[in-house]
């Protein structure tokens, strides 16, 4: 180690660095996802980069959650993204993906919260 720094020389400090989206992300559990038929993960990359919104938010697949609903794939919006309100997500990846989807664009800066 050099000087009275903490880190060894060969590492930087942690640092933010400005991430390839620009609105936010959703976590897709990929073991629960897993069925190429079926893979919800990429159902969402297709459906985003078709609405013209591939760069606002990343769909980023992750390890499993230690959460597995038959039949379901587990999904994440972490919460303080636009105006999602964020949470765990079990979804059936042909009946309610649209319904998660639209859960999904609440991300995105233009998309204003629902009033009754």
């Amino acid at each position: 180690m050099g000087g009275a720094s903490r880190y060894p020389d060969f590492m930087a400090a942690a640092r933010p660095v400005r991430p390839p989206w620009k609105s936010g992300f959703v976590l897709v559990c990929k073991k629960c996802s897993g069925n190429k038929r079926l893979d919800l993960r990429k159902w969402l990359e297709h459906r985003l980069a078709a609405e013209g919104h591939a760069d606002e938010v990343r769909i980023l697949k992750v390890s499993c959650m230690d959460i597995c609903p038959k039949a379901r794939v587990m999904a994440v919006i972490p919460p303080g993204q636009g105006h999602a309100p964020g949470g765990c997500f079990a979804v059936d990846p042909v009946s309610e993906r649209e319904d998660f989807y639209r859960q999904i664009l609440k991300i995105l800066p233009d998309s204003l919260p629902e009033t009754h």
